[in-house]
């Protein structure tokens, strides 16, 4: 192997470890499944799918306070 190989496999792993890439993944992941309409089959209706969206940006609003990036000792 090469450098530039070693360096793209490095890229490559960390992308999977990428919290970001994670969430931007399962965000993807909801879209496509709603758009499905397989929400409905598991009892999600619109509303409900609604509320749900709602309370997970509150959640992560209040992080987004409360979140410190300057420090790694506290989140």
């Amino acid at each position: 192997m090469n450098n530039a190989t070693l360096v793209e496999q490095k890229a490559t792993q960390s992308r999977w470890r990428s919290k970001a890439a994670w969430v931007a993944l399962l965000a993807i992941v909801g879209f496509v499944l709603g758009n499905w309409g397989l929400f409905e089959r598991i009892g999600l209706t619109n509303e409900s799918w609604q509320q749900l969206v709602e309370l997970v940006l509150a959640g992560l609003a209040a992080f987004g306070v409360w979140n410190d990036p300057t420090s790694k000792a506290s989140f």
